[in-house]
């Protein structure tokens, strides 16, 4: 019984993990996307999570909900904060926040 168990708990972890790498790389993308479309540059090519909550999608199924932040600059030379919000491995939205990172 206990085997069953570890092996439930493993095959959670991996669903969580395979997950997390999408909701990631959806977010990476909207955050590209949406620098280009500002017509700034996407500093890093990456975000990072700052966020992790269990919400519930427009359909009422429970679902993860990540917030990630992410870096831009309009001239190479000054940094501003970005966020991105996803549930699952839908964008709900995408905002830059213009406060400059020091």
């Amino acid at each position: 019984m206990l085997d069953y168990l570890v092996l439930f708990v493993l095959a959670l972890l991996a669903a969580f993990w395979w997950s997390s790498f999408h909701a990631r790389e959806t977010a990476r993308r909207a955050a590209r996307r949406h620098c280009e479309a500002q017509g700034v540059q996407f500093l890093d090519d990456s975000v990072a999570l700052t966020r992790l909550r269990v919400r519930r999608e427009v359909t009422g199924r429970l679902a993860l909900y990540r917030e990630y932040r992410f870096e831009f600059s309009h001239d190479g030379e000054d940094r501003f904060a970005g966020q991105i919000r996803v549930i699952g491995r839908r964008v709900l939205g995408v905002d830059g926040l213009w406060q400059a990172v020091h």
